[in-house]
């Protein structure tokens, strides 16, 4: 069982990494049992555990072994989330087969039973589905997965959808030619992933479980094994691992699985192995023992991670009620020490500036628990240090009674929250969970379920209890002594390992205290603004189900109530001009001061203090600067919408600017600019945008000198002219009602004092395009990829009609990338065109390509970018590219419009200054189902001039210093 907060936080970081890494989901990579596969057992975890799974769950099992779990529900409206889940993965192959489970991957898409060469994806596309989004595929340690999410859930779609999969389950066509062509892409994704984060992932991997398989079988395999591969070997892999007794299907959407049961027994039934059954791989053991130190140095690295970690083997035990206990426990442990760290790091002089603390199942086999943190290279020593201590604190003196509490009360509430949640969870989200707990032979149970067992538990936990499973965790007789990343440790007379041996073995031998009580603050402590709040106007909008209100002192309230998701609120508080009215003087000033609020807390209460008062609670504001706005958004659930007024109200009235958050922003910025600058994708991020802008300081992300430049006080000058005298926009979506929004609104918005309402905002200014120049971006690393884009200037968003149809035409240009760059010249794994018109700069706008590139072919891949915007301008598009383009944005339309998010942010917030965004939200379907070919043709006439195109190339160049060379002619 998972509740922490910061565990969730960490599983998507892990997930993140090991996506962009390890081909792979977060589920998949760690999903299957090692030493004892439920694709040899063939039983649900629920058969063999002592836990009862969610009611609504229908679990299936054909002869042949082939099993599937279906759930109706119905968020999104029409869709179907299908997935095919089998239990081979990397840890499957043999030595000469490394990488061999993702090469198949990739080949189910190029040619089977069914779908020719070339086929498939278009398929996807006629049938309104999106590929990448509706349609993937990852490869993990254990698993394969196959993603399919259907644009509706009518019979005859559910049966192409299980055609597909059953294509992929045995239909493989496996032809030699499509392998040589695939093997480029696949060497292309290798240098596309290859990164400073993937070398210290790979090289700890082996220092942590250096007899496991998994440090052994990295999923993208070695440029050897790829080089090798032909269609026997692959088939064999295909043919030995790809049974039906080792497969799931999972599916969860709007269908009714009474009949879908019978459709899938007509797929799978028949389905029978290819070749013999191989036995499970031995997949090793852990053998840690003493202090064992470990170091590993990444120049291009941005920080130092500095770690203290226990890793140990668990059995394989079956799910149960216990178990989940045992793990709550610990997770409540690891959040308390949690605490403890962002409380330090937010204190004068800390030496680092993140930090974590938790423990984690990886693989199904191996338990490890863990303290980190990240900061500057010349810190490392000193960080080690307040980790040790602070590792040690936890573990001698007992958790204060204040401290479990806060905990308490978040877990329960988040329990709650969930419950509440249930009604309209979304279908993809569900199947991921599904499968993540098979994947570790878990009980998928429901919200109701999991507070019900554990809700009881939690609020008899006793503090001795947790410590004591804080102890049992780092209980085991080793600890590994971890420093990697960009920090150069190194002496004339000692190894790395010794300094860092050495440096944890001194901080040891410093005492410990038991930690200070801490005082407990109190929200809200601001008082209702006492003026009487009066209504100028009201206007309903039936058919969108939006209230607008204007009051007396120029605050304008924007109300649509939705369904769409049980139990969530949101708001934006709009005011200003955002980055927009950045000072030219003042670079990087946006970017820092919605850092240093958001850290900063209130101006009564710091972040520490609001976070410990507002435990136990589901509501959240934080500040957003965009280009066209400032932004207080918030996130609650629809019992705690008074709370959520009063903390905008707190934000906007008494916000916080403190030295500490200021210093530690600095910090982290520099952190981040220092890692951006040593990689070509950061290079694009840092200096990119700001010369498609014509070197708007606005633009881009700006230099630590720049920033560093910048104070406190500029930061609050800045912000208090907008907070004190800006206009404000309030727009609320969500599961409430109209008449408590407005009471609330009234009384902590409608009644502050009268706003500078008839104020005119000063202009964005004209954005200059450079047009028919080349920026080359030399980048000091030694990872050997490139990076380009090809940028054609367009328009701003007002004239919408236009603005979909580059949309429209983006997308088709993007699908040609595809079919050229990729599957013919298979120079890249990675490419996609886009549109960006600006909100907030008068005609200012972007159509770019941007492809990661082998170095040595940035020009040739330039060229046949230009070449395909030429085609398309002499030729237009065809019929089936129109439709292959339209159908899957319609599809994403209709789901878009059922989001909170979308009727927030694009329709409402804004709405004021631009009240044709209401009209926008009624038109949208019909207008993009009339983009014909012509209007796109002409378009392309107008703006896809490779003339006027900016060009953008990175390379690496080792030993260079990181930053532009300027600008020169292309």
């Amino acid at each position: 069982m998972r509740l922490s907060p910061y565990r969730f936080k960490l599983c998507l970081a892990l997930t993140a990494l090991l996506a962009l890494f390890l081909i792979s989901c977060g589920s998949s990579t760690r999903g299957g049992s090692p030493t004892a596969s439920r694709g040899i057992q063939n039983q649900w975890p629920h058969e063999t555990g002592h836990i009862d799974p969610d009611p609504d769950l229908a679990f299936g099992k054909l002869p042949n072994g082939f099993r599937y779990v279906l759930l109706k529900n119905r968020t999104p409206k029409d869709r179907v989330s299908m997935h095919l889940m089998v239990e081979a993965g990397s840890v499957h192959e043999t030595d000469a087969q490394q990488g061999f489970a993702h090469f198949l991957e990739h080949m189910l898409f190029n040619g089977s039973t069914h779908f020719p060469p070339g086929e498939l994806v278009k398929y996807f596309q006629r049938i309104g589905m999106d590929f990448g989004p509706d349609a993937n595929a990852s490869t993990g340690f254990y698993h394969t997965k196959y993603d399919i999410l259907l644009p509706d859930g009518k019979p005859e779609s559910i049966a192409e959808g299980l055609l597909v999969l059953g294509d992929y389950a045995e239909g493989a066509l496996l032809l030699e030619t499509e392998v040589e062509r695939e093997r480029k892409v696949i060497l292309a994704e290798m240098r596309t992933r290859d990164s400073a984060e993937f070398r210290t992932f790979v090289e700890t991997l082996k220092f942590e479980l250096p007899n496991d398989r998994i440090s052994q079988r990295i999923p993208i395999g070695t440029k050897e094994t790829i080089l090798s591969a032909d269609r026997a070997l692959l088939k064999d892999f295909y043919d030995t691992w790809y049974r039906p007794e080792r497969m799931i299907l999972v599916m969860v959407g709007d269908f009714d699985p009474d009949a879908v049961d019978p459709m899938i027994r007509e797929e799978f039934a028949g389905m029978t192995p290819r070749a013999p059954a191989r036995p499970e791989p031995d997949m090793g053991e852990v053998r840690h023992s003493g202090i064992r130190p470990f170091y590993h140095f990444e120049g291009e690295a941005g920080d130092t991670d500095t770690t203290l970690q226990v890793i140990q083997n668990i059995p394989l035990e079956p799910d149960s009620v216990d178990r989940g206990r045992r793990e709550l426990t610990l997770d409540i442990a690891n959040q308390i020490v949690q605490n403890r760290l962002d409380r330090i790091i937010r204190q004068p002089d800390t030496p680092f500036t993140s930090a974590a603390a938790a423990s984690e199942i990886y693989p199904p086999h191996v338990f490890y628990t863990y303290i980190t943190a990240q900061s500057r290279p010349e810190n490392w020593e000193r960080t080690l240090s307040v980790l040790d201590r602070t590792l040690r604190q936890a573990l001698e003196h007992p958790f204060t009674e204040a401290e479990l509490s806060r905990v308490k009360k978040d877990f329960l509430a988040a329990l709650d929250k969930a419950v509440k949640n249930a009604s309209t969870r979304e279908s993809p989200m569900l199947a991921r969970r599904i499968m993540g707990k098979l994947g570790m032979n878990r009980v998928f149970q429901s919200p109701e379920q999991q507070r019900d067992l554990y809700a009881p538990f939690i609020k008899a936990l006793t503090g001795e209890a947790v410590h004591d499973a804080f102890k049992s965790a780092w209980a085991p007789d080793h600890r590994l002594v971890m420093v990697s990343g960009n920090a150069r440790i190194s002496e004339a007379s000692n190894d790395p390992e010794s300094l860092i041996l050495s440096a944890y073995q001194s901080s040891v031998e410093t005492p410990v205290s038991a930690p200070e009580t801490q005082a407990v603050a109190t929200f809200p402590y601001l008082d209702p603004p006492e003026n009487t709040a009066r209504i100028v106007r009201r206007e309903e909008i039936p058919d969108l189900g939006i209230t607008r209100i204007d009051f007396a002192n120029g605050v304008r309230l924007n109300l649509k109530p939705t369904t769409f998701k049980a139990n969530e609120v949101t708001a934006n508080l709009n005011f200003g001009r955002g980055r927009s009215a950045e000072p030219a003087d003042k670079p990087g000033l946006a970017q820092i001061s919605e850092a240093v609020v958001n850290e900063s807390g209130l101006g009564v209460l710091n972040r520490d203090d609001l976070e410990q008062a507002l435990a136990g609670k589901n509501t959240a504001v934080r500040l957003n600067i965009s280009d066209e706005a400032f932004a207080f958004q918030a996130k609650s659930v629809t019992t705690e919408m008074p709370l959520m007024f009063q903390l905008l109200h707190a934000r906007l009235v008494d916000p916080g600017f403190r030295e500490t958050a200021f210093a530690l922003t600095l910090e982290r910025y520099r952190q981040t600019y220092e890692a951006l600058s040593q990689t070509v994708e950061g290079a694009m991020r840092l200096w990119g945008p700001r010369f498609l802008a014509g070197g708007d300081t606005r633009f881009g992300l700006a230099a630590y000198d720049d920033v560093s430049r910048l104070t406190l006080g500029d930061v609050e000058a800045w912000l208090r002219e907008a907070l004190e005298n800006a206009p404000l926009e309030l727009s609320i979506v969500g599961d409430f009602k109209t008449a408590d929004a407005l009471e609330l609104a009234s009384a902590y918005f409608g009644s502050l004092p009268a706003r500078k309402v008839d104020t005119p905002e000063g202009p964005a200014g004209t954005i200059a395009f450079p047009k028919g120049k080349t920026l080359e971006i030399p980048v000091r690393t030694r990872i050997d990829k490139g990076l380009i884009q090809v940028a054609y200037p367009t328009d701003d968003i007002w004239d919408i009609e236009k603005t979909r149809r580059l949309s429209i035409l983006s997308a088709v240009f993007s699908d040609r990338m595809r079919e050229v760059i990729r599957e013919q010249m298979g120079a890249s794994y990675n490419q996609d065109a886009y549109n960006v018109p600006s909100r907030a700069y008068p005609g200012y706008g972007v159509m770019s390509a941007v492809i990661g590139v082998k170095p040595d072919d940035a020009e040739k891949v330039v060229r046949a970018v230009k070449d395909i915007a030429s085609a398309i301008v002499r030729q237009g598009v065809t019929d089936d590219e129109l439709r292959r383009a339209l159908d899957p944005t319609l599809t994403g339309i209709k789901d878009l419009q059922q989001e909170n998010g979308y009727w927030l942010n694009t329709v409402l917030a804004g709405s004021r200054k631009h009240p044709e965004q209401i009209a926008w939200s009624r038109t949208m379907i019909e207008d993009y189902a009339a983009i014909t070919r012509e209007q796109l043709r002409q378009l392309a006439r107008r703006y896809l001039d490779n003339a006027a195109a900016a060009i953008v190339i990175i390379r690496p160049t080792i030993g260079a210093g990181g930053q532009p060379e300027g600008q020169k002619a292309g």
